[in-house]
This record gives structure tokens, sequence and C-alpha cells, in this order.
């Protein structure tokens, strides 16, 4: 019995390395190549000029929420995991974009991990903004993330304005905020470097 329980074990961890490697290994690919990087942006099913598709879900704090519910306000919307390296180099930097940009909806969607978890990094990094538990991954592939972090420049109207596949900078905040309507006013706290 325990040496059954043993093998289903490394089964198990054999299974979800192979997954971490690939999801890894495209988001390292669509990154590193300037080339592939563009030919995902254009032909990803959700473009550059699309209306973002609108989701719900149950929040961190329980309340449900939807996309639309901030329309008529400029939205960065970031796609990742906790276990994810980039996404918590940019944590603290997209929680002083919500601190600093009070009309912005900074929206963080964190799929299939547990509430606990997210708690846990939520905690860690001291993070107020709205986090969103896309617990089925039906808004990862509503919105066909193949890496994270991913983040959506979405403009009052609702409109993808920018899509990323990388972490945010300051450098690269001070390029998209403008196309969402938000002009910084203020250099970035964060010690973020690329």
């Amino acid at each position: 019995m325990k040496k059954k329980n043993t093998t289903l074990a490394a089964f198990i961890v054999g299974v979800m390395s192979i997954c971490l490697v690939g999801c890894l290994g495209v988001g390292l690919a669509v990154r590193f190549s300037p080339e592939l990087y563009k030919n995902y942006l254009n032909n990803s099913s959700l473009k550059v000029g699309d209306p973002a598709p609108d989701f719900e879900l149950i929040s961190l704090d329980g309340e449900t929420m939807s996309l639309s519910q901030f329309k008529g306000r400029p939205i960065l919307l970031s796609i990742g995991a906790t276990w994810c390296p980039d996404c918590r180099i940019e944590a603290p930097l997209l929680q002083e974009l919500h601190e600093t940009y009070p009309q912005l909806a900074v929206l963080l969607i964190d799929s299939k991990e547990s509430p606990e978890i997210i708690q846990a990094y939520a905690d860690e990094f001291g993070l107020t903004h709205p986090i969103l538990l896309d617990r089925d991954g039906a808004v990862m592939e509503l919105y066909q993330v193949f890496a994270i972090p991913t983040e959506l420049f979405i403009d009052a109207d609702g409109i993808v304005q920018a899509k990323l596949i990388e972490r945010v900078t300051p450098e690269l905040l001070l390029e998209k905020l403008p196309l969402i309507g938000i002009s910084p006013y203020t250099q970035f706290q964060s010690t973020i470097h690329p």
C-alpha cells in the first residue's frame, strides 16, 4: 500500500513538473523572441482594439465581481499565480499603482490555486486591490493566456489597448498607462528592474 502511494505521488509530481516546464517554456520563448511575441499577439483571438470579454469571478474577499462592473474606469488586468517568480516581483508595483491611481482598477486574476495560498500571497505583499479566483482556469482560456504574467490594459470603454506577456516594469507602465487614459504623474517607488 505504501509503495502504491509513493508511486502515485511520484507520478503526480512528474505530471506537474512537465506542465510547469511547458508553461515556462512557452512563456520564455514568447518573452525572449520578438518574432514569437509579435506572432502571439497578432494571432491570439483577443487583440488590441477588441472589447475585453466580460467574466464573473469570486474575489478573495468572497465578493462576486465582473469585469463589466468597472466599465467607465481604466483597468489593468494582471493574470498570474503565486508561484510565478515574475508575478512575485511585480506584486509591489501593482499595489503601488492601486494606491497611487484610485481611478485605475487594478485587478489580479489567480488561476487554479487555493484561497489559502492566495491569501498568504496577498498578506506577504500587502495587496489590497481585488484578487479574483479563476478556480477552473476559464478566464485564462477566455483570454487565451499561455504565459504568465499577462497584463491587459483596458480603457474606460472596455477596449483592450495593450497586451503584455512579461513582467510589468515602471518603464513599461510609463509607456502603456497613457493608452488607457492614465497620465503617470509620479516616479514609481518600486525597485523593479527588468
